[in-house]
Order: C-alpha cells, then structure tokens, then sequence
C-alpha cells in the first residue's frame, strides 16, 4: 500500500479516469464477494487473484502473517485491507472454499499455526465462500466479523459504488484518499509525505490502481482537483526539449489554450471556495508590479509550466507562444506571476529571470540559473501531449486523455 501512496503523491497534481457512474446496480451485485469481509472504514484494500501475489504487493518482509505455511491457500483469491485502529494493520481475507462444503484442509492448517503462534484469526461464511480472516490485532477481527455479522461491509462506504464499475479481473489496488495521511508515504522532491497526502485527500474520493493504470474516483462535484483536470485539453509537452541536467523531480503542465484552462481552474477555486483570496493574490501583484498577470499570461500565450527541483533549489520554466533573445540573468520583473496563476507547488521567490528561446525561466538563485544546463539529458516515456507529467529518477506519472500511467522504477 506504501508504493500506492507514493505513486499517488504525484498527484501533485495529479490524477483521468473519472468515475460518476450513473444507474448502476447495487454494489454487492456485481463487487468481488471478499469486499464483503472488508469493514467500511477500511483505508485501502488490495484485491488479488492469489494470495502469495497480493502478500508480496502490500505486506511488509517482516510481518508475522507471513510465517504462516498458507499450503493450497496461497493460490486462491485474497483480499489485503489496511485498517486503522489506534494504529494501521493489515487484515486478509483469504477464499476457503464453499459454505456448502467442508473447510479446506488447508484453511484447517493455517487455524492451527495461527493460534499456535498467536495470530489472531476466524473462520466466516459469506454468501458463497467461506473466507479465513487473518490479522496482526485481535481488534481487527472482531471489527470484521462484526461488520460481517451485520451484513456491513466497504461496499456501503459513501461513493464506493463509483468505484466497483472500475475494477478490473487482474489484481487491483483501492485507496481512500481521505485516509492517505494515515498510510505510510514519501515525499516528492521539495514536498515532504505530510504535504502530499493533504493533497491526496483532497483530489479524489477512491483512487484504483491497477496494470500500472491509475483511476481517480468522485462524485460530480468541481471541487475535486482531478475533476478539474479532467475538464482540460491535451496539448503538446516540449519540456524534455530543454530538460534541466540534474533535476531530481518535475511535475510539468502542458497548456492547450490560456483561456479554457484558466476558465476551468477559476471553477475549481470557486468550489472549493477560493476564487476571492486568488483574486486578492493576483490585485496585490498588479499593484506592486503595475502588471496584470492575467494580461501577462495573455501576452505570452503561455503554453506550458514546469516546476523543476534541483539539488541548489527549483525553478520554474514557463513555455511563451513567442522566442525571446537570451540577455543573461535578470532581475524578474514579474516575480511571484507563476505561482499566482498556476498554484502553490510552483516556487516562491523567483526574483531572478533567465530567457531561453520561447522558455521564460525563473528562481530566487542568481547562481542557480547561471548554471542551469538544459536538454543534457531527456527523460524516457515522456509523452508528446498531456495533462499532466510528474516525473523523478524512481517513478513517472503521464496523465493523457487516454489514460494515467504509472511506472516506477522497481517494476
């Protein structure tokens, strides 16, 4: 689940797919029936088609339930759910035959080494299935078997019918974004975990991930932040063309015209009710600089924006509609324009301006920008159009009209 997290934090800007499925049948119709066992306050859970695939993809090397000689049982269909009780633990839910039939010999087994060892454990029916459940707390179990007991289950948690039209045969992973800061994660170059996983929180209600495809879900609402960037075009990603040499992390925004996409973010602000303290941002820096940044942005036919961190600091890199004669380093006579318009990832502090070709490229370090060395090295997978493209040397995520893809660099 921590890879998921991580994965996710990219999201830093992140996240196509949208769910608002519409007239769709009750979600224990057509949900995997292991969903059943799961308790609706469950942070995440994977879905597995065999059990010894899903304890390699969430559970850490160390954990207790890994002991277990699982026998026959370690090929059949797993849940892995991640509960919070005081503190995050695991609970699997393991398909033991049918609840016409006997037990399986091996779920009999696997009872045994777990009392033997202690491993809090049960035994339950389901509709069709016995499942053995397994955990590291004995408060999880009872939590389960309870939800069991009531016919309660993740499939009544809010919008998760959203989310059950999307799940593929293959092994799956689910996250509730609003419990990604009880998940362990990374941070993401200048970003620590805490301020990734508040912005996790807030871009989705579910995200699905699977096939190295990741799918945000929400309800029709344009205060989701994936729900405005899927509102917006496709357009041309130039950013590897002048790629900074050493850059340990990059999100990048390709921008396929300046008035849809600012039409579109000023909607989103307005849900989320922020459109006044932008306006007040954008006042102030007409009034200090005697420049409009909306005209500027105009002016420009801005194209793309970048965020790029590198070991001496960040710098933004903006694409113009138009070339510009390099003079060297300057003073930016528009400091604070970009992170203004386009969000608070970007970098604060760009008093300093380089002009490259059509690139406008700006930092608080004079000395940064002195050095800066562009297109010394180009990134694999980069798309030539997209959304959104957040990148470091261990993982990438391109957000295109067609999908989100993930890569990273243990797979």
């Amino acid at each position: 689940m921590q890879r998921c997290v991580l994965i996710l934090l990219i999201l830093v800007s992140l996240t196509g797919l949208h769910s608002c499925a519409r007239n769709v049948q009750s979600a224990s119709d057509d949900a995997p029936e292991l969903l059943k066992a799961v308790p609706s306050d469950a942070l995440g859970v994977g879905l597995f088609n065999r059990l010894d695939h899903g304890m390699d993809a969430v559970l850490d090397s160390l954990s207790v339930l890994r002991r277990l000689d699982y026998g026959k049982l370690s090929r059949s269909k797993a849940a892995v759910a991640m509960c919070d009780v005081g503190s995050v633990t695991p609970l699997l839910v393991i398909e033991a035959g049918h609840s016409d039939a006997d037990t399986l010999e091996a779920a009999r087994s696997v009872l045994a080494m777990s009392d033997t060892l202690r491993i809090p454990s049960a035994l339950v029916a389901l509709n069709q299935h016995n499942v053995l459940l397994l955990s590291t707390s004995a408060t999880v179990i009872t939590v389960a078997c309870r939800h069991i007991a009531s016919e309660s289950s993740i499939l009544d948690a809010p919008d998760f019918d959203l989310v059950v039209p999307l799940l593929p045969k293959q092994d799956v992973l689910i996250l509730r974004n609003r419990g990604a800061s009880r998940l362990p994660a990374s941070g993401f170059g200048k970003f620590t975990s805490k301020q990734v996983t508040a912005f996790i929180r807030e871009a989705a209600e579910w995200t699905v991930l699977s096939e190295q495809k990741l799918h945000p879900v929400y309800p029709s609402s344009q205060r989701y932040f994936c729900s405005f960037m899927e509102s917006v075009q496709d357009a041309p990603a130039k950013l590897p063309s002048v790629f900074p040499q050493d850059a340990s992390a990059v999100i990048d925004m390709p921008v396929a015209s300046v008035q849809e996409w600012r039409g579109k973010y000023e909607q989103w602000l307005d849900a989320r009710i922020e459109l006044e303290n932008y306006r007040k941002r954008l006042g102030s820096l007409r009034k200090s600089s005697g420049k409009n940044p909306l005209d500027w942005e105009k002016e420009h036919g801005v194209r793309e924006v970048a965020l790029v961190m590198l070991p001496g600091g960040t710098v933004n890199m903006v694409r113009t509609s138009r070339n510009m004669e390099s003079d060297g380093v300057q003073v930016n006579p528009h400091a604070g324009f970009v992170r203004a318009l386009y969000g608070s990832a970007f970098a604060t502090g760009d008093s300093c301006l380089l002009r490259c070709g059509n690139w406008l490229i700006s930092s608080c370090d004079r000395v940064l920008l002195d050095s800066l060395k562009l297109a010394k090295v180009k990134p694999e997978n980069w798309p030539s159009s997209a959304r959104v493209v957040a990148w470091s040397p261990e993982m990438q995520f391109n957000w295109t009209k067609d999908n989100i893809n993930v890569w990273n660099s243990n797979q």
